[in-house]
């Protein structure tokens, strides 16, 4: 609002990685080309008409016409403008929040047009599902305000004034019984600007999804951002970006994430000396995406398997990391500190960033565990020349101390 992971990379270990990363697709934007920096896929299209685009497998569509007052631009687009401050509509296309989600280089807008029979709203638009997301439930989507709605709304609106985007669901072309909704303003001084989860588990099965603007102030201007999309193709949503912290010879750390935000389930969490995908002793039962391992052995390599259990009583694939214990004759203060970093954006085209306190030694590997790419001291990774694919990103401090590991797809 306003306002040590000691990864060994072992090829058993990861060989079923490509499986679990297709349970869970994300529509980042990130896959499509633009024609530079600063501009949108609509300053590619000159002639009016019809118009569709697709990321991961939803489908977004716009159209663009001429008349005498100039040029006409409607529904979806997408961007990698960065300007935050430019408040006029020559800067329409851009995000309040300046990037993607987890900084990430592109992102969906849309300029949702006045509904003719009801000024206070905006027709329903939306994106089309393909296979694998087809009549399957949608986890949810990240939404903010644009930079020219964002400001106009600062400038404009008395304190009873809001502006709300509702997400609805279909399935054969009949509406799911729920909708959600999102408020992006409520009066002048409560503005969206950053990226929100909206859970849309809530919709059920789908086909579709429509996007619908509606503000009690008529002059509002609909624009919004959207992005990371993510469907679920029926599986248990994976655990991912395993990571050990506060290290020493007795215990770790473990924390990890789930690929959508706010999953409220349960984990299946073991540890043992094996390098397998699937542990080889007995499990725990977690209910946070953090634990604590103790009665460790002192210079040990230790791997961490883990699964989500669903409510249905299935299970994801597992996702298995491994670290050292530190010897006893070597714990430093700087070994103790706890240390994290994240990338994006996942999928990746061309740049990968690393996001760290500190610049970190790099180096991507194969599924195969063959090392292809190595940047020392970087806060980003060149994997332009990479085929499409999914690879591990392993990553080190200033004196080769492995902080931790973490998968990312390499798009087309």
């Amino acid at each position: 609002m306003k306002h040590k992971l000691r990864p060994l990379l072992v090829a058993a270990v990861l060989g079923t990685s490509v499986l679990t990363t297709q349970a869970q697709i994300v529509a980042t934007f990130d896959d499509l080309t633009l024609p530079g920096a600063d501009t949108s896929f609509l300053s590619t299209k000159s002639e009016a008409g019809q118009y569709a685009f697709t990321t991961a497998n939803a489908t977004f569509r716009g159209s663009v016409s001429f008349s005498e007052w100039g040029r006409y631009e409607a529904f979806f687009n997408y961007s990698n403008i960065n300007n935050t401050e430019d408040e006029s509509y020559d800067n329409m296309w851009a995000a309040i929040t300046g990037s993607g989600v987890d900084h990430s280089g592109q992102y969906g807008i849309a300029f949702a047009e006045t509904d003719p029979t009801n000024f206070s709203q905006s027709p329903e638009s939306g994106p089309k599902l393909s296979t694998p997301a087809t009549g399957s439930i949608v986890a949810g989507v990240y939404l903010t305000n644009s930079t020219v709605a964002y400001h106009w709304i600062t400038k404009n609106y008395g304190k009873n004034d809001w502006f709300k985007i509702t997400v609805r669901g279909y399935l054969n072309g009949k509406r799911t019984q729920d909708s959600v909704v999102l408020t992006l303003a409520n009066g002048p001084d409560e503005v969206v600007n950053t990226w929100e989860w909206v859970n849309l588990q809530q919709l059920g099965a789908v086909d579709s999804l429509t996007f619908q603007a509606s503000s009690s102030n008529t002059m509002t201007p609909f624009y919004y951002a959207l992005d990371n999309l993510i469907t679920i193709d029926g599986s248990c949503p994976v655990a991912s970006n395993i990571a050990a912290v506060s290290i020493n010879e007795n215990s770790a750390k473990i924390n990890w994430k789930n690929i959508i935000p706010d999953y409220e389930g349960t984990y299946e969490l073991a540890w043992d000396e094996s390098a397998t995908l699937a542990p080889v002793t007995t499990t725990v039962s977690v209910n946070e995406t953090g634990y604590e391992i103790k009665d460790l052995q002192p210079a040990t390599t230790y791997y961490v398997h883990i699964r989500t259990k669903c409510d249905d009583g299935s299970f994801s694939e597992w996702d298995t990391a491994s670290f050292q214990t530190l010897d006893v004759t070597n714990i430093t203060a700087a070994h103790k500190g706890k240390v994290q970093f994240h990338i994006s954006p996942n999928p990746a085209s061309t740049v990968l960033h690393i996001h760290s306190d500190n610049k970190v030694n790099a180096f991507v590997y194969n599924m195969q565990g063959r090392l292809l790419l190595s940047e020392t001291q970087a806060q980003s990774v060149n994997i332009a020349s990479l085929p499409a694919g999914v690879y591990i990103l392993h990553v080190s401090d200033e004196q080769g101390n492995r902080l931790g590991r973490t998968r990312f797809v390499k798009a087309k």
